[in-house]
């Protein structure tokens, strides 16, 4: 691991960008929250209030790294709001430690190719990795959620009494005061979980809801997967697609976040953007028949069985469950790869592994599309 973290910390990090408004006070931490603040000036402080309700004993040995960010091409309302943001934050006193990453001034703020919430949240993320030991744990955060009181005890407790690398934590929205939203946002939160829940009950390892907001992971396994992808949006589904090839995912069901509900389309696919479309269609894309469940499941279960049959074989076993799976399957060239597969697997155990690394959530949603009622 220490040549991992070398490798990391010598190829992946970039240490021009950011600057902090000053350093950790401790050398190492134990607990690490990374919150991206993108013109958040009138909910931030909250998100911060709600870590202060934590369990005093924990924050002691928790870091948590803001990084208020903005692009050089962005309005002057955005990087006014950021100005006026480090200015009142930077004032709050809490029972824990806090610091403020500059990536908005004129001297610090994000190129527009650099820019993006992916970005910022690795800034943050890297930032930590000096501090931390290789079991720290990285909390991926938002700038407008609140949290349970519990979040960090109950968390750190999973992390303790189980051997794992990540978790995704169960979250509730916000309460939002019109009706028309507060509906949409349920059903919007009703429907990811109910995707969630199908993925798992095929046997996909990648049956969880990518949240940014809901994600914590060791440091070791943040490194070990090369970081968060630098990505404007869709951050959090990618990197979560990586911790789950590395480590087994962890799922946490106390319901310990709670992110804003608000109609701000900021980045795309997100909550804000799906409420701001409330008059279109807006879940038409999630809306899956279940069929599409049923053939994933008896798909998986046909390569279970005959894996070690020829590779003919197990290509007609599974063109014969669907058609749509079968014209799937010639798209992502299934042949060859469950031969490269085969060839490298002594059990069924390492094939399955394999077969899921190569057939991840991106695939699975792509399928998942073709069943869109």
């Amino acid at each position: 691991m220490n040549q991992t973290l070398t490798k990391y910390e010598n190829k992946k990090i970039n240490y021009q960008l950011g600057n902090p408004n000053k350093f950790p006070q401790k050398r190492k931490y134990q607990y690490f929250i990374i919150i991206p603040s993108f013109a958040e000036k009138n909910f931030l402080k909250l998100t911060l209030k709600s870590i202060n309700e934590q369990n005093t004993d924990l924050l002691e040995n928790t870091l948590v790294v803001i990084v208020i960010n903005n692009s050089a091409n962005d309005t002057i309302h955005i990087k006014k709001n950021n100005y006026d943001t480090f200015k009142i934050v930077s004032k709050l006193k809490f029972k824990y430690e806090f610091i403020i990453i500059d990536c908005f001034s004129s001297n610090h703020q994000l190129s527009n190719e650099k820019s993006g919430v992916g970005m910022a949240r690795k800034i943050g993320h890297d930032f930590c990795i000096k501090y931390s030991n290789f079991s720290s744990l990285f909390f991926s955060l938002d700038a407008d959620c609140l949290l349970h009181e519990d979040y960090l005890e109950v968390i750190s407790n999973k992390f303790k009494k189980n051997d794992i690398g990540f978790a995704t934590i169960n979250f509730k929205h916000q309460k939002n005061d019109n009706v028309k939203i507060q509906q949409g946002i349920k059903k919007y939160e009703k429907l990811l979980k109910t995707i969630a829940f199908n993925i798992e009950s095929t046997g996909s390892p990648y049956g969880y809801v990518s949240l940014g907001s809901a994600i914590v992971c060791t440091m070791k396994a943040y490194i070990s997967v090369g970081g968060m992808p630098a990505k404007k949006a869709t951050e959090d589904f990618y990197f979560l697609q990586r911790l789950a090839k590395f480590s087994k995912p962890f799922k946490i069901d106390n319901i310990l976040v709670f992110p804003s509900s608000r109609c701000e389309s900021r980045v795309y696919l997100g909550t804000g953007f799906r409420l701001s479309n409330l008059k279109k269609n807006f879940l038409s894309d999630l809306n899956i028949n279940k069929e599409a469940y049923r053939v994933l499941k008896s798909f998986f279960k046909t390569l279970s069985i005959s894996w070690n049959s020829s590779v003919e074989e197990i290509v007609l076993s599974c063109s014969k469950k669907n058609i749509k799976l079968r014209e799937y399957l010639n798209t992502i060239n299934f042949e060859n790869t469950i031969y490269k597969i085969q060839k490298n697997s002594k059990t069924e155990k390492q094939f399955m592994n394999q077969f899921h690394i190569w057939f991840d959530s991106l695939k699975i949603y792509k399928f998942l599309k073709l069943y869109v009622d």
